[in-house]
């Protein structure tokens, strides 16, 4: 996880967003499931605290973006966030297996992010 995360950064860095709409939309995508990562990870290992909020400031501040593509990412985290608020109000088993997944699914997308400024 603690490499995909590298990747995630090594991603921003190169400002894929600016370069091609294909990473743009694959950042969005990223930025939406560390929404979802951040609610559920806060509901179920409270010891992360800000982690995953903090992964995406990262994101952010790595980039030189305009503004409407920060207001675009900012906002896919946010829904990511609130869709799982809205399906669960307490860590269940579910719940947590569902953060596991979605960090999986974080660090898959950071690699194939990765893999297209490589080509």
């Amino acid at each position: 996880m603690l490499i995909a995360l590298s990747l995630m950064m090594t991603v921003a860095a190169a400002d894929p967003a600016r370069a091609n709409p294909i990473l743009e939309d694959g950042l969005s995508r990223l930025a939406g499931t560390l929404g979802a990562v951040h609610y559920l990870r806060t509901l179920c290992r409270p010891s992360e605290g800000q982690q995953w909020r903090n992964k995406m400031l990262d994101i952010l501040s790595s980039n030189d973006i305009d503004q409407a593509s920060r207001n675009a990412l900012i906002g896919a985290f946010n829904a990511g966030y609130s869709r799982q608020q809205s399906a669960h109000s307490r860590c269940t088993a579910a719940a947590a297996n569902l953060g596991n997944t979605y960090a999986r699914q974080g660090a898959q997308q950071a690699r194939q992010l990765a893999g297209r400024l490589g080509s």
